[in-house]
């Protein structure tokens, strides 16, 4: 008889291991379409600026097209409304910079 013998019915534990993965992505967008960002007058500034289509706004700020939407219905930045709405780059920059200014 073995004197380390289990008694019989109870199983012997196991040793459990817990990996983790941790996964870092790295995304890059580019956009060609000259006609969703381009230079026009701005009211606010009274100057010729760069103006973006939202999208674009949302790119170049590293940002979500609601929070841009949300900047221009608060009057946080400056923008024209024709067919389409085009945000002022200058005053979305500014506005980003006193946001959080070690991002820009």
């Amino acid at each position: 008889m073995n004197c380390n013998a289990e008694p019989p019915g109870k199983q012997e534990k196991q040793m459990r291991r817990k990996t983790e993965i941790e996964i870092e992505f790295s995304e890059t967008v580019a956009y060609s379409r000259r006609s969703e960002r381009f230079e026009t007058f701005c009211p606010n500034c009274k100057s010729l600026v760069e103006m973006a289509t939202p999208p674009i706004a949302a790119i170049l700020t590293h940002s979500t097209e609601r929070e841009i939407y949300r900047l221009v219905e608060t009057g946080a930045v400056h923008f024209i409304e024709t067919d389409r709405v085009l945000i002022c780059l200058n005053s979305l920059i500014d506005f980003k910079k006193n946001e959080n200014p070690d991002h820009f």
